[in-house]
């Protein structure tokens, strides 16, 4: 059974990304992209990038409802994997690639990562002033699917409009699936269908989904959707969850 902690112990922390940033290619796994959020909350977006980020086993531990050895087994693999992790982006002429962080510390048998963001990601965390999604970390705290996560951000830049209208080729190309659930009725049960399931249970978050075809396939994909009224309180925040200038 999963310990549940009070909410009085958890300090507010919000994460917010450029746009940019969240439209970008990139895969991660569960403990990673926890990892990353973690750091990013504790990112101002108005000042300059703190270097390094400290993210403790102890937090982590609290943060995600996890056992404490757990979350230090999670942290060290995390750490370690996340060095050789990238994100892609195209400007419309360039498709870029380059390298989250440039440097990790983890304190072995300490249970403490340090994370050194690159200069090429700074850009998209913090001197924001436009075109930029923030949400409260607890939101995505218990899912258990990157997939999950991913559609939740995905979703939260159009948060003033309730839709998000994207290629199946490129919803494909966001999550990075390569040759994975090509077809789509595999793609439909393994990643949207539980993505949707998971965040209406967890996050408070009511999708409905669309299609629209191109001849017999499905060409895009049209989500509408909205926070469900009886847990809006449970992630109630002084601060708004999207803003887009």
């Amino acid at each position: 059974m999963k310990t549940v902690i009070a909410e009085k112990s958890l300090p507010r922390k919000s994460v917010t990304k450029s746009n940019d940033l969240v439209q970008a290619a990139y895969k991660l796994t569960l403990n990673e992209q926890r990892l990353l959020l973690a750091a990013i909350a504790q990112i101002d977006p108005r000042k300059p990038m703190p270097r390094p980020i400290s993210i403790t086993a102890p937090d982590f531990s609290e943060q995600y409802g996890i056992p404490i050895k757990q979350a230090y087994e999670a942290l060290k693999e995390a750490t370690s994997a996340l060095y050789e992790r990238d994100i892609k982006t195209f400007d419309g002429r360039f498709k870029s690639r380059f390298r989250w962080v440039d440097r990790v510390d983890y304190l072995d048998g300490g249970g403490e990562t340090k994370l050194y963001f690159t200069v090429h990601v700074q850009p998209y965390l913090v001197h924001l002033n436009k075109s930029f999604t923030t949400y409260e970390l607890k939101r995505i705290a218990d899912l258990s699917s990157t997939h999950s996560i991913r559609l939740f951000e995905l979703l939260q830049q159009f948060k003033s409009t309730g839709f998000y209208t994207v290629s199946v080729v490129d919803f494909r190309e966001l999550l990075e699936l390569g040759p994975s659930y090509e077809r789509y009725s595999n793609l439909k049960l393994k990643v949207i269908d539980p993505a949707i399931a998971e965040l209406k249970e967890k996050s408070g978050l009511l999708i409905e989904l669309k299609t629209e075809k191109k001849g017999r396939s499905i060409e895009r994909l049209i989500f509408k959707f909205r926070d469900d009224d009886q847990m809006k309180l449970n992630f109630a925040s002084p601060v708004d969850n999207t803003r887009n200038p």
